[in-house]
């Protein structure tokens, strides 16, 4: 039986209003300072130690078994079309609005990395109560399943150091031009040396015709020349106050300064860093918990920004300089060959295999690989399944009440791991509360609107197009539920996680750094078109892919 095209539009829409009512509440949690970076840093290492692991492993040892072997296989091919799709959309259009090289690695990772968890799940779960699906819970353990490929592509194959690699190029791009800057000074100084060795003339006249000045005009001279004395009551002009003093007042005016929070101006380190660290509000450096503080003082401070998610995030300092690396590349005659025999002579080939094997290491150790692995490991092995789960393909004497003996474990992650998509949602809300688009210039744009427009428009179509081929061909194998989230993963925003690995690498200085200008931009236009792009990718699939 067919069902009404008006029906699946409400279907495809009622989701969209719980994540972003959830998504708002998270904004103004932000807003009034409830819920702040340090808040949020701790609640995300919650979800990524706890919350997630425990939805992995209930899901997945709850409704995958080795039947569905070929099921996770078309997950695989999917999963992969889908990454290099979205990267290699994502770099041209990017490129051809003008995107600069310092983001190329950023921009490469909006469209390898979406957020593939909590979306889709917050949609399947908002639609169990329809009679569209049966199986919804299945749908969630694909869903993680997706979440795995792509945690394996982020951290094990090293997605994340395509965001270092920004700054080496940042890096690379300031010592060029203060090396080009430094060699036009040097030839500037030249070409006066050689003009005053040429022409001696210059110099005698210049001499002769200072003794034919007046006195009146000696006397301007000397009192333009006079230094300018300073009293204590006089307030310091705008360019004596050092760089970092001047940001920081010319936030408020002195009627303002009263309302603010109080500022340590004393800089005890060398580093600009630290310089950055002492001008910071004595309520957010305090340790006094901030519940004493009451819900008016909170009211009363300054919403939080990106530059406070650098602030909490930013393990610069702590990294291997980058600067130490860069060769000043100025000369223009050297071929592409040349270069890259150079580059491949000058890799430290054992330093870089070991880099590769403890990067492996470290990441399978974490506890979400772990979860994964172990979980992928319980379902495919009937009988160990059969110690958590009730399966046709194994039996296990039951406990006294009549479940399997370990069912207390499902039951425990079960409830624990129900509540991280609510979280995931509300620190969604609270990244985007903190993104800033007033001090973003207009050039900044195009690059966002580019990429949005390749992730929500172009990629849906090309992704539809690309499992409707796999549908026919029967590798869905007659999983609705499986082609469903096949397809609205491709209209999907990038991953959140991505502003959290920029803000690592970020330094803390006063120069500016475009890349999370531009990862701002991108968030806020996604998920302003989202709500017309998901739930039109969602009502296709349903009513024209699945013919329901």
């Amino acid at each position: 039986m067919a069902i009404w095209l008006g029906e699946i539009i409400y279907i495809a829409v009622k989701p969209i209003f719980k994540i972003y009512f959830i998504i708002a509440i998270g904004y103004t949690l932000t807003k009034k300072n409830i819920l702040t970076v340090e808040t949020s840093k701790n609640i995300s290492t919650i979800a990524v130690n706890v919350l997630i692991p425990c939805l992995a492993f209930q899901k997945i040892v709850s409704n995958i078994s080795n039947d569905d072997i070929h099921q996770i296989a078309t997950i695989v091919i999917v999963s992969f079309f889908l990454m290099g799709l979205g990267s290699l959309l994502c770099f041209i259009f990017g490129v051809a609005a003008g995107c600069p090289k310092n983001w190329w690695g950023g921009l490469i990772c909006c469209g390898l990395l979406p957020n593939i968890s909590d979306l889709p799940i917050a949609y399947l779960q908002t639609m169990e109560s329809s009679s569209i699906f049966n199986d919804i819970d299945k749908g969630v353990s694909y869903v993680m399943i997706y979440f795995t490929l792509q945690m394996l592509v982020q951290f094990n194959f090293g997605a994340f150091k395509l965001i270092e690699m920004d700054f080496h190029t940042e890096a690379r791009l300031e010592a060029a031009k203060k090396t080009s800057s430094q060699e036009e000074k040097l030839e500037t100084a030249t070409t006066v040396d050689d003009q005053h060795e040429n022409n001696p003339s210059i110099v005698i006249s210049s001499s002769s015709s200072s003794s034919d000045i007046d006195l009146q005009s000696t006397t301007e001279s000397l009192t333009l020349q006079r230094p300018h004395v300073t009293f204590v009551g006089e307030r310091p002009s705008q360019n004596d106050i050092p760089p970092l003093l001047t940001t920081v007042s010319s936030r408020s005016t002195l009627s303002d300064e009263q309302q603010q929070p109080m500022l340590r101006t004393t800089t005890t380190g060398s580093s600009l860093s630290s310089a950055i660290r002492c001008t910071e509000p004595l309520s957010r450096t305090l340790s006094v918990p901030r519940i004493l503080l009451g819900n008016d003082v909170l009211a009363d401070q300054v919403p939080e920004g990106i530059n406070d998610i650098v602030r909490v995030y930013s393990k610069y300092e702590f990294l291997t300089p980058i600067t130490e690396d860069i060769r000043t590349s100025t000369r223009q005659a050297q071929t592409f060959f040349s270069k890259a025999v150079d580059f491949l002579q000058s890799v430290n080939y054992y330093h870089l295999c070991k880099s590769v094997l403890n990067l492996w290491v470290a990441s399978t150790l974490k506890i979400v690989s772990m979860t994964m692995i172990i979980s992928i490991t319980i379902c495919m092995i009937p009988w160990v399944q059969a110690l958590f789960v009730i399966t046709s393909q194994a039996h296990v004497p039951p406990a006294p009440d009549g479940d399997p003996p370990l069912s207390f474990i499902m039951d425990l992650a079960g409830y624990v791991g129900a509540a991280e998509v609510p979280f995931g949602l509300l620190m969604l809300g609270g990244t985007i509360g903190r993104l800033n688009l007033s001090t973003i210039p207009l050039r900044v744009w195009r690059v966002p609107i580019a990429v949005t427009f390749a992730r929500l428009f172009i990629m849906p179509i090309i992704g539809c197009a690309f499992n409707s081929k796999i549908y026919r061909d029967g590798l869905f194998y007659d999983e609705k539920i499986l082609y469903f989230i096949s397809n609205i993963n491709f209209c999907l925003p990038p991953a959140t996680s991505l502003l959290y690995i920029t803000a690592f690498y970020t330094p803390i200085d006063d120069k500016p750094h475009s890349q999370m200008d531009y990862l701002a931009l991108v968030y806020v236009f996604h998920y302003l078109l989202l709500v017309i792009c998901l739930p039109f990718t969602t009502t296709y699939t349903m009513k024209i892919s699945l013919n329901l």
